[in-house]
């Protein structure tokens, strides 16, 4: 029950640091930075889901956590060429 409260406790900070991420998301000054905070986000959805399988015991969950970490990864290495390239750059 103790364990619990805390690992509730982890998913309610992630979910409030992705909310501040989102200012990022939305206003960033630049396209890096917006992609940054994108990454940064869906990493954070990828450990929320990981404790959430923990909690619940439905482990399921991993395998859908251990997707999104791959295309977050590859999506990253696709903005990062894009914009080596000279994609659109604010």
């Amino acid at each position: 029950m103790y364990e619990e409260n805390i690992l509730t406790g982890a998913v309610m900070i992630l979910t409030f640091t992705s909310l501040l991420l989102t200012y990022r998301v939305l206003f960033g000054p630049t396209t890096p930075d917006r992609i940054v905070g994108v990454n940064t986000i869906t990493t954070k959805v990828v450990v929320m889901l990981a404790i959430f399988a923990v909690i619940r015991g439905e482990y399921y969950l991993l395998d859908l956590a251990i997707v999104l970490l791959m295309v977050n990864s590859v999506g990253g290495l696709i903005f990062a060429k894009y914009l080596e390239r000279g994609g659109a750059i604010d």
